[in-house]
Formats: structure tokens, sequence, C-alpha cells
């Protein structure tokens, strides 16, 4: 159960990253925006494998 809740949590994270990487290529910052993207798409991935590939302590 606490696995989900951390994932959540990253989950929204991620989405407020997100919101600020689409403002971004709005207002025409087109290459931080794709950084954002990036940057969520790292922290999601490293979440998930920390959360659920790695042997707890």
């Amino acid at each position: 159960m606490m696995k989900w809740l951390l994932l959540l949590l990253s989950l929204a994270i991620v989405y407020y990253t997100y919101t600020y990487g689409r403002w971004a290529l709005e207002k025409g910052n087109k290459r931080g925006g794709i950084g954002v993207f990036i940057l969520a798409a790292f922290v999601l991935s490293l979440s998930v494998y920390g959360i659920f590939f790695t042997e707890p302590y």
C-alpha cells in the first residue's frame, strides 16, 4: 500500500512539472518546455524504479 502512495506522490509532482512544461511551450520557450518534459520523464522513471525494483532496507 505504501508503494502506491509513494507512486501517487511522484505522479502528482510529475503532473505539476508537465503543466509547467506545457505552459513554457505555449509561451514560446520550446527548448525549456522540452527540457522540462525530459526531466519529468526521468523523475517518473527513477521513482518507479526506486519504488518497485529495488530491495527494501
